[in-house]
């Protein structure tokens, strides 16, 4: 029985040819691909006819673009058709090694003994000439989802969607946080997916993330809508992750939240100083709501 969906929400044709290659020539088969196509003005049916005549594949084209709209909404609907226990999504731009899906299987044991519901797996950022920009391999083989967040968020690890696979069980209990952009839903997705439970690092094969002006990731383009999207990341971990976190951090994270809503003028949360009232921090609940009524004030 295959257990690995491999989903590529697909739009950008231009290196999605080299990300089809790197599923068709797997080692283990043992997958069954999804292709959701979000109203690309590029047909892929010729690269995906090319590549994949000879295992299980679906593909879905769509008539209405959600990515443009937020690209969670794009993955969810391509999710919505899967039936696997497990699940990867693989930008149409990135590469997997020809053992990810085989290296996945070998761990799968030990990941369901450790109750685990996240893997993620070494990588490396590519550009668009295929060039090696960096590879990123960590020390450890296991990590809570508190120390992952609190590392990716400090900047000490790099990490983004393609190098995860999710146990779709979990999923269904949360689904993706709706960022713009859906920078930052990633890391939020393996906070919550964790589930508790430790991630599970898989250092015996590469996902090649591409890193190119044609990307979210490789374009200043985009730079505003990553800081509300960030922004916004941290309304959630206070409102609703705070309790994975100790009080300095939180109360550090509501701190830049209050900073940016008054200085750029980004959206205000209020709910997000209740977390002092829970805490029976009655000061800081009163210098917060202080502040609030300045930021109201400035953005009336």
């Amino acid at each position: 029985m295959k257990k690995l969906a491999i989903i590529i929400p697909y739009y950008k044709i231009d290196f999605f040819e080299e990300t089809i290659k790197s599923v068709a020539v797997q080692n283990n088969r043992n997958f069954v691909l999804y292709i959701g196509n979000d109203a690309s003005p590029d047909n892929p049916l010729p690269i995906i006819e090319k590549y994949a005549s000879d295992f299980s594949y679906h593909y879905f084209d769509y008539t209405e673009n959600l990515g443009g709209k937020n690209l969670a909404l794009q993955w969810e609907r391509i999710l919505d058709n899967v039936q696997e226990e497990w699940f990867q999504i693989l930008g149409d731009d990135d590469v997997i090694a020809d053992n990810f899906v085989e290296e996945f299987y070998k761990k799968l044991p030990y990941i369901e003994e450790k109750s685990a519901s996240v893997v993620k797996f070494s990588h490396q950022w590519i550009d668009e000439d295929n060039q090696l920009i960096k590879d990123f391999e960590y020390p450890f083989s296991e990590i809570t989802p508190q120390d992952f967040f609190l590392q990716k968020y400090h900047d000490e690890i790099k990490s983004s969607l393609s190098e995860n696979i999710f146990k779709m069980a979990i999923y269904k209990k949360h689904k993706f946080e709706k960022l713009p952009l859906a920078w930052g839903s990633d890391d939020l997705a393996i906070l919550a997916f964790a589930n508790k439970h430790n991630i599970i690092y898989i250092k015996d094969t590469k996902v090649k993330v591409r890193i190119s002006t044609k990307s979210i990731s490789g374009s200043n383009n985009y730079d505003e809508l990553k800081e509300k999207a960030l922004h916004q990341m941290k309304s959630i971990i206070i409102t609703k992750y705070s309790n994975f976190f100790s009080f300095d951090f939180i109360n550090k994270i509501i701190n830049q939240y209050i900073y940016q809503s008054y200085q750029k003028g980004f959206s205000f949360y209020y709910p997000v100083i209740f977390y002092y009232l829970k805490h029976l921090k009655f000061t800081a609940f009163l210098k917060a709501l202080k502040k609030t009524y300045y930021i109201y004030k400035k953005n009336a």
